[in-house]
């Protein structure tokens, strides 16, 4: 409701209540110099002689004032006639710099200082407005009520319920103090009080609307409905602009559960003032409107009421209904394809309902939503939506979709250091889509960070077979070091020389590690006993230059047994001889190495060196003795 004193502050005051100025506001003109006053000096231009304004004759408006203004630039009475015009025209800015204007020219114009402190209350300034009136009590009766209406602003009723008594006091039938210290004992529950006052207002001035609507607010206070009503309907039709007649003429429908006539008056109110502050019982009104809206689906409007409801009084909406409204308008904007309209409706029912209804619908439509989002990169989101679906549908087979969101969010923690998290999005996407190299790669920086370098380079080893021109950190091919030393603990020679091989493409120094010279050497074991001699001697001749002081066992020699015995057979004696001259370093007692020699020298008509070599070999080993026997008779023959 609009403040009581506030429509009435703003109509003209009467000219009778505000201190007169007709003796103090016409500045007399200076009078001219006597002559003995003005300069010696005749260069100097003499002092201009003001002409005195003319007398104020009838009405004059704002501009009439102005233009004397302008002519007569220090008359004090323009100044205070034309702020009260600005004032009485609510220009209240420019009604305060008239006042402050005459108070410089005449600090004693008590007219100017009383207007002023009236502007400044208008202007929502109480406490510079209290300055003022007080300074005009002395037969002014209106410098009083407004001293009043200043301390009901500041909230100081006492104060302000003596400043009435004072005025009526003075004027027992001042209307405007009656009633504004009726409403002020109707908020103090004085109801009796408010009544007498207020009815003596309106025995002086029967046409106040504003004490009409406050005495019918008394009525309906002392159960009197009758009379409230007439008060409200008189007060409506004195004054159709006010909120607060109508606003409770509908609290009385309120009480008849006449919600319909209730609303009606209070959509009138609200359309006069917006802001007014509706009575918490209209919540019963929104709810009744609420529930007829949902029989005919209106369920917007029906939404709209309940949340109208809540805000004027909480405990009177059931949350089960207004769930429910919204559990079906969900239902009906997923009908229509409305997802994320249909899945912020869920969550508005969960939230007033306090226990998520994990209905198929409502997953439905939230797994849509989750769909879209991961279509539209918005990732976090689509995630947050899916692990609310999996939590109701654990065993869901997700689309493969997601798997780009899991990697987006995969490759934001291993970014901001959370590798364990990182793990687990990327291998989810992974899972999905085993054929994206990139997954692998980031999963692959996680394990490495966390020192799990073996499943490092399990994860780079496929992110290679999928896209073998991929160019690879080589901080991640550190890991196959790692990981060949692991394999070399576990015996995997071919495994742990193969890593050895990827992390020396990286750093050199894996070339000169002695446990790479010894998975070598493992592997050349290995190649001889599959009978793979020239990969046996790549693998040999590799650890050797690694590791020079590497113990060799024996029987590798029988590699370069192999070896030079194909080169006999390809005639290349001279790379024969080598091989088997490093054979016989590593096993002096080799019978093979020096029967294949003595070959290669009889090939070269070396028949000396070829005899000697035979016959070492059979002294090594004289199951020989069948087979080079004839050798050796012959190349005696020869030699004669």
């Amino acid at each position: 409701m609009s403040r009581l004193h506030r429509r009435r502050f703003n109509r003209p005051a009467a000219e009778s209540s505000a201190p007169s100025s007709e003796a103090s506001t016409a500045t007399p003109p200076p009078s001219p110099a006597p002559a003995s006053t003005r300069p010696a000096n005749t260069s100097e231009r003499p002092t201009r002689v003001r002409r005195a304004p003319p007398p104020v004759e009838g009405a004059m408006g704002i501009p009439q004032w102005t233009a004397l203004i302008q002519e007569f630039p220090d008359y004090v009475q323009a100044f205070v006639e034309r702020g009260v015009l600005l004032y009485k025209t609510k220009r209240y800015e420019n009604a305060l710099y008239d006042f402050n204007k005459a108070l410089q020219l005449d600090a004693g114009q008590t007219k100017a200082i009383y207007f002023r402190g009236c502007t400044f209350l208008a202007c929502n300034r109480p406490k510079e407005a209290l300055a003022d009136l007080k300074q005009c009590l002395q037969g002014n009766i209106e410098a009083v009520y407004y001293c009043a209406v200043a301390m009901t602003d500041l909230k100081d009723i006492n104060s302000a319920l003596q400043y009435l008594d004072k005025a009526i006091l003075k004027k027992p039938d001042h209307a405007k103090s009656l009633a504004l210290r009726g409403e002020l004992r109707a908020k103090r529950k004085d109801l009796d009080g408010a009544l007498a006052d207020l009815s003596a207002a309106l025995e002086v001035e029967p046409e106040d609307a504003e004490a009409l609507a406050v005495r019918a607010r008394v009525h309906l206070g002392k159960g009197n409905f009758g009379k409230a009503t007439e008060d409200l309907a008189r007060s409506i039709a004195l004054d159709p602009e006010q909120a607060s007649p109508y606003h409770d003429r509908g609290t009385v429908a309120l009480r008849k559960q006449d919600y319909d006539a209730a609303l009606k008056d209070l959509d009138l109110a609200l359309a006069r003032d917006p802001g007014y502050g509706v009575d918490p019982r209209y919540a019963d009104a929104f709810l009744w409107r609420a529930r007829k809206n949902m029989q005919v689906s209106a369920l917007d409007a029906a939404l709209q009421d309940f949340a109208t409801g809540r805000k004027l009084r909480a405990e009177a909406i059931p949350l089960a209904e207004y769930a429910d409204c919204y559990r079906r308008r969900a239902k009906a904007r997923q009908e229509k394809g409305l997802v994320n309209e249909a899945v912020a409706d869920f969550e508005a029912a969960d939230q007033l309902s306090r226990t998520p209804e994990a209905d198929g619908e409502r997953i439905d439509a939230l797994y849509r939503r989750a769909i879209a989002r991961c279509n539209e990169g918005a990732h976090e989101d689509a995630l947050a939506d899916l692990a609310q679906v999996l939590t109701a549908r654990p065993n869901l087979s997700i689309e493969n979709c997601f798997a780009v969101s899991f990697g987006h969010r995969g490759r934001t923690h291993v970014d901001e250091g959370r590798f364990s998290e990182a793990i687990e999005d990327l291998t989810r996407a992974i899972s999905m889509a085993p054929s994206e190299p990139a997954h692998r790669e980031l999963r692959a920086t996680a394990y490495f960070q966390l020192g799990e370098a073996e499943r490092a380079a399990g994860d780079i080893e496929l992110m290679l077979k999928l896209k073998p021109e991929s160019q690879v950190d080589p901080m991640l091919l550190m890991a196959f070091g790692e990981r060949a030393r692991s394999r070399m603990q576990r015996g995997d020679t071919i495994g742990a020389v193969a890593d050895f091989e990827v992390a020396a493409k990286v750093n050199p120094e894996v070339e000169s590690d002695p446990e790479f010279a010894l998975a070598l050497l493992s592997r050349c074991d290995l190649y001889l006993r599959q009978q793979k001699h020239e990969l046996a001697l790549v693998d040999l001749e590799k650890a050797l230059r690694i590791n020079p002081n590497l113990v060799v066992q024996p029987h590798l020699a029988g590699a370069y047994c192999a070896r030079a015995q194909l080169r006999l057979q390809r005639s290349k004696t001279d790379q024969a001889l080598k091989d088997l001259a490093r054979a016989l370093e590593l096993d002096p007692k080799n019978a093979e190495a020096h029967a294949i020699r003595g070959a290669v020298h009889r090939e070269r008509m070396d028949y000396a060196d070829a005899m000697a070599d035979f016959q070492k070999a059979v002294q090594l080993d004289p199951s020989r003795k069948a087979a080079l026997q004839g050798e050796i008779d012959k190349i005696k023959a020869m030699l004669g």
